[in-house]
């Protein structure tokens, strides 16, 4: 960006519209650092597109973070917000009435105009007083270390087209990258044993839309999330056959590599054949980083408590929520 170009912003613009155009607000933070380092994308004319090969090595930002790691706690048909941390007075006092405007039945015909209150009591909490449901009596405690953003809001009522609002930045529009995949463009990895976008899916089956939830769209397949399986064994055949292991193992290993690299320089800029030979050599790379990431069991016997392992009812969320810290620790960089 030239140093003699100004920027102007619109006197208009609100937090509402902040977090809507940079993807939640957390791209933002990779672009900064693409744009101090790249110039705006610019990129010096007759650069071969092999040269231009995307990589996930770590890059510094602009700024010394707080935060190196992002977990993010998707809850996919949850309980509603009005529930749970967005108290709604006046749609309380108006709770069995009708609605006086007028209502488009997207999914029901006929349906009731009745407004419905939450039947749950709100308390504050912390010394910032923000008001969170009984349901809620933990995240209670920790009220002043937490941001609640309850200025959101969109025209999408379904599932699908939300969720692609809130993973992509648009609604309607397939193909768009996950706001992960931005930040691991921006940043790079902090690990190159583990992969850097993990992803821990539901016994339930994965979430409305699929993998698109993960995608990195038009980006290379580089900064993809990489999904974990729900139930052990997390990672299908991640140990080699006894007769493959050690050296045997490496030399085949090598081979693979020559001919992958050879092909790649015959056809290059071709990303899904790059990342096709940096999964290869990451595989390789994770069978004892992975293994050890994934063994909870070396976990204390309190620690596995304070996640929910010791009731029915939380461990298997729990031990989901173990493992990802357990990621992050060890240089993942969102999960």
């Amino acid at each position: 960006m030239n140093s003699n170009q100004s920027v102007v912003f619109d006197d208009a613009a609100n937090r509402r519209a902040f977090l809507r155009e940079s993807a939640l607000g957390i791209g933002g933070l990779a672009a900064c650092w693409m744009l101090t380092q790249d110039q705006a994308f610019a990129k010096p004319p007759g650069l071969a597109a092999a040269e231009q090969t995307a990589n996930l090595l770590s890059k510094d930002p602009h700024f010394e973070p707080r935060a190196k790691a992002m977990i993010s706690l998707f809850q996919h048909g949850g309980p509603s917000h009005m529930d749970l941390t967005d108290p709604k007075p006046e749609l309380s006092r108006l709770s069995g009435t009708d609605y006086p405007g007028e209502i488009a039945y997207s999914f029901a015909n006929n349906a009731s105009k009745k407004l419905l209150g939450s039947r749950f009591r709100f308390h504050r909490h912390g010394e910032c007083g923000t008001e969170l449901s009984e349901l809620l009596p933990h995240l209670g405690s920790i009220a002043d270390d937490i941001s609640l953003v309850r200025s959101m809001h969109t025209g999408a009522n379904g599932h699908e087209v939300s969720i692609r609002f809130f993973h992509g930045g648009l609604p309607a529009v397939l193909g768009r990258p996950h706001y992960a995949s931005w930040l691991l463009y921006g940043l790079g990895s902090e690990t190159q044993n583990l992969p850097s976008y993990m992803v821990l899916t539901d016994p339930g089956g994965h979430p409305v839309d699929g993998t698109n939830n993960w995608s990195s769209g038009f980006m290379p397949p580089l900064f993809q999330g990489t999904v974990l399986r729900p139930r052990e064994p997390r990672i299908l055949n991640l140990d080699p056959p006894e007769w493959l292991q050690g050296t045997p193992q490496r030399q085949n290993l090598d081979l693979l590599q020559a001919l992958n690299r050879r092909h790649a320089a015959q056809f290059p800029g071709e990303p899904d054949l790059e990342a096709r030979i940096a999964s290869y050599e990451l595989a390789a790379r994770m069978q004892t980083a992975a293994s050890e990431a994934l063994d909870i069991t070396q976990e204390t016997q309190a620690t596995q408590q304070m996640y929910g392992l010791d009731n029915d009812a939380t461990r298997e969320y729990g031990t989901r929520c173990l493992i990802a810290r357990r990621l992050v620790e060890r240089g993942v960089r969102f999960v």
